[in-house]
């Protein structure tokens, strides 16, 4: 079984690396779009947070993280052998009351981070083994 594993890995290409430069920025383009008035999610609150607005959520213009791992807590499936490579944002736009990770998700702890930042954070985790990128 392990071989098999080992031989799927060898051969796996993330498909992000398949996108031409101009594609990446297309979209890259359309998802900053997205910002103001914000459309990020399904609430839809349409806050301008280039302006300094802020919806339900509490996030700023700037994504915020308060750390990244090789996370196993979840079903295999998801996890693997290796680990999901997990980002853990800030300002959940959710705000589930029995929420397992409050103190990042509600209160706001963490760094903001620009965009070449969660690359580097995504290829450190490629780096390590993650299965997946789990933006949390």
């Amino acid at each position: 079984m392990s071989e098999m594993r080992e031989s799927r890995q060898e051969n796996f290409t993330p498909a992000y690396t398949k996108l031409s430069s101009s594609e990446l920025k297309l979209r890259s383009r359309e998802a900053f779009g997205l910002l103001s008035p914000c459309r990020l999610c399904p609430r839809q609150c349409r806050k301008q947070r280039l302006k300094g607005e802020r919806g339900i959520c509490q996030a700023g213009p700037v994504p915020e993280v308060s750390s990244f791992n090789l996370h196993f807590g979840e079903e295999p499936a998801l996890s693997g052998w290796k680990g999901s490579g997990t980002i853990f944002f800030t300002h959940c736009n959710l705000r589930c009351v029995f929420c397992q990770n409050y103190p990042i998700s509600h209160l706001g702890h963490g760094n903001e981070t620009d965009a070449q930042g969660i690359a580097e954070m995504m290829l450190e985790l490629q780096d390590d083994g993650a299965h997946n990128i789990n933006l949390v």
